[in-house]
């Protein structure tokens, strides 16, 4: 029995790559096995990398290297945007079998059928001594010009309640400080029959909540002259039987449609939850950064959103910090901004130069011990932020997916809210992908407790 283990760091986007993966690896006779929790030698090693930031490229060749030790026989794969950005690096890690970029991805059959192909005959021969990388001539690719490629999609996401579907890739934005859409490729949308095929084999197997996934997921439908948008997937898949719950992962402000709001409300099973990348709420750092929005634009995005669903739509958001040039003004007008829109939960990044991007050749860069100090700051307010809202809930009554996932000091079961809120519930196993209406009850650490 060939085994498997797979490793993925990033965004939601690798996340529905590697389960891509995996189903190919199984449609090959392996066995996936989970790299987290067994010790077991494994045949294949498949790592998937993110690239977001310094931090990102150096804990890939630590899981890279680890892999590497700690399965000395097994063949070592490395894909991802880390893998796109910087493939010469990880060729020199000794022992690495093969390295394939993001667009690679939709050719891993035909590695797969190269790596059998290519099996030595003795366990001797297997070692990485005497196991070079694979010679594979590497596509070149121009990452500005080239569209993003779609691999088969997913039948299954496994023992979970919830899946991802990847509706488009890459990224024609270009932020300043970004290295995504120089290592995803151009802007590219896939096909509305594409998208409803792969949620009907979803809705077969069980699953009962969609999260929307994509690198750039408002620009939806651009790259086709807008003759469709992220509101029609959303109508497309609306009223497949199974399918209880459908949400985003995360939207970027500067192309959320204008109507989007409105139409997701007609739609009952759409979660009034939006992750809404603001980055900086600063006007002038906005500007350098390239986000080509302003922070009055993104106040009314969220306003309009709150008139159309209610106080209680979840807004979350990712925020950066010690970005060249940010003064210690702008840094107290972002928190400012964020305290008044008042988020329901932070994701805080400190700023970390990408080779390539604009930004990493800005004057005035921040020196790490104030960039350190402004992300504390900041994390600390979202947390602020995180249990007021949390605190406003209790006392309502809320549907919750019950997931495979037992947390907190009495080690309930655990799921989301309509918007986004963990919520630990005294239930059986037999609740588990089932949607129970309860009671918020306490606050429990980041989570609520059921009443």
């Amino acid at each position: 029995m060939k085994t498997a283990k797979l490793i993925t760091m990033g965004c939601k986007v690798n996340q529905y790559d590697t389960q891509s993966m995996r189903e190919t690896l199984q449609r090959n006779g392996y066995t996936v096995v989970d790299a987290e929790v067994s010790q077991q030698q494994t045949d294949l090693y498949l790592i998937n990398t993110c690239t977001v930031t310094n931090t990102a490229d150096q804990k890939a060749r630590q899981v890279i290297r680890r892999a590497l030790r700690q399965h000395p026989n097994a063949k070592v794969l490395v894909t991802g945007c880390y893998a796109e950005s910087d493939r010469e690096a990880i060729e020199e890690i000794p022992g690495v079998t093969l390295v394939f970029g993001n667009r690679e991805k939709a050719d891993f059959q035909d590695y797969l059928d190269l790596l059998h192909a290519e099996t030595p005959s003795s366990s001797e021969e297997a070692s990485h001594s005497l196991n070079p990388l694979l010679s594979i001539e590497p596509v070149q690719h121009d990452a500005i010009r080239e569209h993003a490629r779609f691999s088969q999609g997913v039948s299954d996401a496994g023992q979970r309640t919830r899946a991802l579907i990847k509706v488009q890739d890459g990224c024609s934005a270009f932020c300043t400080y970004c290295i995504i859409p120089y290592v995803r490729g151009r802007m590219t949308s896939r096909s509305l029959d594409d998208i409803a095929d792969e949620a009907y084999r979803i809705a077969d197997s069980g699953i009962k909540e969609i999260v929307i996934t994509g690198v750039h997921l408002g620009a939806y439908g651009m790259d086709t002259d807008r003759d469709k948008d992220i509101a029609d997937i959303l109508v497309c898949i609306h009223d497949i039987e199974g399918i209880e719950r459908i949400r985003f992962s995360s939207i970027e402000p500067m192309y959320f449609p204008d109507a989007l709001g409105e139409r997701m409300a007609a739609l009952p099973k759409c979660m009034p939850h939006f992750h809404l990348p603001l980055q900086a709420g600063s006007d002038e750092v906005l500007r350098q950064m390239r986000r080509r929005y302003t922070t009055a634009q993104f106040a009314h995005l969220v306003e309009n959103l709150r008139r159309v669903f209610g106080d209680d739509v979840g807004i979350t958001t990712d925020i950066m910090v010690g970005f060249p040039g940010e003064t210690d003004a702008h840094f107290e007008e972002s928190c400012q901004f964020v305290e008044d829109i008042a988020f329901s939960q932070l994701h805080v990044f400190r700023y970390s130069p990408r080779k390539g991007t604009p930004a990493a050749s800005y004057p005035d860069q921040v020196s790490p011990h104030i960039s350190a100090s402004r992300s504390q700051e900041m994390i600390a307010l979202g947390e602020r932020l995180s249990t007021v809202f949390r605190q406003r809930m209790l006392g309502k009554q809320k549907e919750v997916l019950i997931e495979a996932s037992r947390e907190g000091e009495n080690d309930y079961l655990a799921g989301f809210t309509d918007n986004y809120l963990r919520v630990l519930v005294d239930a059986p196993e037999s609740a588990i992908n089932q949607i129970q209406r309860v009671t918020l009850g306490s606050l429990e650490g980041d989570c609520i407790a059921a009443a």
